[in-house]
């Protein structure tokens, strides 16, 4: 298990009887489609969603989707532009969504500010990034 010390994080510092925190867990079948549809995607994504689970974090800090998407997924494709090889995987709760470059063999995640419509490479990696989310230190 890979992402021990976030879930023992988790644990102690979210509120594990707030429904917003559930975390839903991919399954092992579920990761190799992703794998398979995306296999450039860091390693640690993938078992990000099979460890802890897509869900909320912190309650609001960050929602972690299960699947990637785009902004033809959520309707807002005539008001934002995001390149084709750019998949989002969460958002702030703010109009800001996290995710990655596909083509890429970086390990860093992009985000997508709304309030300028441009990509900002945070040179974090997936780990990284989602401890920060976690307000873990």
């Amino acid at each position: 298990m890979s992402f021990e010390k976030e879930l023992d994080f988790l644990k102690k510092n979210e509120n594990q009887y707030k429904l917003v925190n559930n975390k839903i867990k991919r399954t092992v079948f579920e990761i190799n489609s992703l794998k398979e549809n995306y296999p450039k995607l860091p390693e640690d994504f993938f078992d990000y969603l099979l460890e802890v689970g897509a869900s909320n974090l912190m309650e609001s800090q960050l929602k972690v989707m299960d699947d990637l998407f785009d902004f033809n997924d959520l309707g807002l494709e005539d008001i934002y532009d995001l390149p084709d090889n750019i998949k989002l995987f969460g958002d702030n709760y703010s109009g800001d969504f996290a995710g990655f470059d596909i083509l890429s063999d970086k390990d860093e995640v992009i985000e997508f500010w709304h309030d300028s419509n441009e990509l900002y490479y945070t040179g974090k990696t997936f780990r990284e990034y989602i401890r920060e989310k976690m307000l873990m230190k």
